[in-house]
């Protein structure tokens, strides 16, 4: 399982900021295996790239990393937009990946296409529901900008989300609101600058991901924890 966040800190503005962040935990049913990043820089694209769910694509008669596939996938990429990048990142993922697959795989891309204008692009090959039903091909959507930025509250972050969900519905955002308080006092400071964003995001990460080691039966979330920022 994985945590993966997404975040789009003042869309639209001078200094704009997109933050990645995953854990590394993989696991095979009950069996933790080999930890992975998750989360890698396009620099090309000025651009990120996550992913969460299944952990490896076939490669002949064994089968490769998935974090060591969509590395070279990066390296090899020529496209010159972010809308390319993620319809060719799904045209070869089914290729690479049989229809017949059955567990849920998907990749947050997301980047700046102008100045200071980002675009989230979701690649997944499951539907929208709660269930994340396998389709068996994976398809590229673009939500930001087609769904979310006009719905925005000026100074809200857009968060996008994935993995074990319930990390983020129980934990994310109340870690904001319990210690929210304690960074306004005078001797703290409250994150402000695309650093601190990314110091914050990671601790909260890194918060979940010890709870789940310390108090879950199968920690499908654990250290390392790795953070980014995209300026």
């Amino acid at each position: 399982m994985t945590l993966l966040a997404t975040e789009i800190h003042k869309p639209g503005q001078p200094d704009a900021t997109i933050i990645f962040a995953a854990d590394r935990r993989i696991t095979r049913g009950t069996v933790r295996d080999i930890a992975q990043p998750k989360i890698f820089r396009i620099p090309r694209l000025r651009a990120g790239v996550g992913y969460f769910g299944l952990a490896e694509v076939p490669r002949g008669r064994k089968s490769e990393p998935m974090a060591m596939w969509l590395q070279r996938f990066i390296s090899n990429s020529r496209a010159s937009t972010l809308p390319q990048f993620a319809q060719n990142l799904a045209s070869d993922l089914n290729a690479a990946v049989p229809r017949r697959q059955t567990y849920v795989s998907g990749f947050h891309v997301c980047g700046f296409v102008d100045v200071n204008r980002a675009e989230f692009w979701y690649v997944r090959n499951c539907d929208d529901s709660p269930a994340q039903r396998v389709t068996g091909e994976y398809a590229a959507r673009e939500d930001f900008q087609r769904r979310d930025a006009g719905r925005l509250v000026a100074g809200q972050v857009m968060v996008y989300r994935n993995g074990d969900i319930r990390a983020h519905v129980f934990a994310w955002e109340r870690i904001d609101q319990a210690f929210g308080g304690l960074l306004q006092q005078p001797d703290f400071k409250m994150p402000r600058t695309r650093s601190d964003y990314v110091r914050w995001v990671k601790f909260k990460m890194a918060v979940i991901a010890d709870l789940y080691q310390r108090f879950c039966r199968v920690s499908i979330i654990g250290r390392p924890v790795d953070a980014f920022s995209i300026a």
